[in-house]
């Protein structure tokens, strides 16, 4: 059995083709289909069944997944754990990060960046829920996201920074002037919201179902940044944290009046268990120290 037949395993599983996943992995298809079958011999075992141009894990495909996954995920560790023992002045960083946390972000990377030149950072943004799905199957090295209130254990976190939920809105839409809104008002107010999978959408939907009212949705988005642009028209309104819109002087917060909670927790996602970078401890010590200096 060899590391390399195991990835080529791992890829045909998630892509169930084999032309796909030789594509993917820039090889043959007749190199993958000869090394998966070496693989099950090896195994003495089917591992896929072969349903026209589908493949299909049997059980003992599934079954086996798993320790496929660990091996192949030990084994970059290993080879992490001699590259830091050289040193961090070269590699790659891969993170993960929703909008709301993107002050932060380019205040730690501007730093990291000036002290380790020739390390590469990978930045993904995308939902809380995509990132920390991606981070689960080893493909970041940490995620920067708003803590969900469904978090799974199987993440270690850092807490970061608390912020709060506000009624957004640019400084010509005509609410700018109110100095706080009740959740009926806010019911009643056409919104732009993130879409589903977002943390903060998580809270907001919660927020109103716990209070038994239905906010008025006009437009979803899954791009945070453009939400803030499209306010500037002066017509939309937005529920978002207070560290989604630091920095945006045309932007007016106004306060939530409400019993709940409406404090969201910044944090920093590890894969639990998992090898950590000397990088990635550097990035989060970034990370920290501008928190605890300046508080978002």
């Amino acid at each position: 059995m060899e590391l390399r037949q195991l990835k080529y395993f791992k890829q045909a599983c998630e892509l169930q083709n084999f032309s796909e996943a030789a594509r993917a992995l820039h090889i043959s298809q007749s190199t993958l289909s000869q090394q998966i079958k070496q693989l099950e011999n090896g195994l003495d075992v089917l591992l896929f069944d072969r349903v026209g141009k589908r493949v299909i894990p049997t059980e003992a495909g599934v079954a086996f997944l798993p320790y496929a996954h660990k091996a192949i995920q030990d084994a970059e560790n290993g080879k992490q754990i001699i590259r830091d023992l050289k040193g961090i002045e070269t590699g790659s960083l891969h993170i993960g990060v929703t909008y709301s946390m993107s002050p932060l972000l380019i205040a730690a990377l501007n730093q990291f960046t000036k002290i380790y030149p020739k390390i590469k950072v990978e930045i993904r943004f995308a939902t809380s829920e995509e990132l920390l799905k991606r981070l689960e199957e080893n493909d970041l090295d940490f995620v920067l996201s708003f803590k969900p209130d469904n978090h799974a254990a199987q993440f270690e976190t850092l807490p970061l920074f608390s912020s709060r939920l506000c009624f957004i809105v640019h400084q010509s839409h005509a609410m700018a002037n109110l100095s706080s809104i009740t959740l009926k008002r806010l019911a009643q107010t056409p919104l732009i919201l993130p879409e589903k999978g977002f943390a903060t959408r998580k809270k907001v939907d919660e927020l109103f179902r716990q209070n038994q009212l239905k906010p008025t949705i006009g437009i979803e988005m899954d791009d945070v940044h453009t939400i803030i642009h499209t306010l500037s028209g002066g017509q939309w309104a937005t529920i978002l944290t207070q560290a989604a819109v630091r920095g945006e002087a045309n932007l007016k917060q106004i306060p939530i009046l409400c019993a709940d909670s409406l404090s969201s927790q910044g944090c920093l996602f590890w894969p639990q268990g998992s090898y950590r970078k000397k990088s990635a401890l550097v990035f989060s010590e970034y990370l920290l120290k501008i928190t605890q200096r300046n508080p978002l």
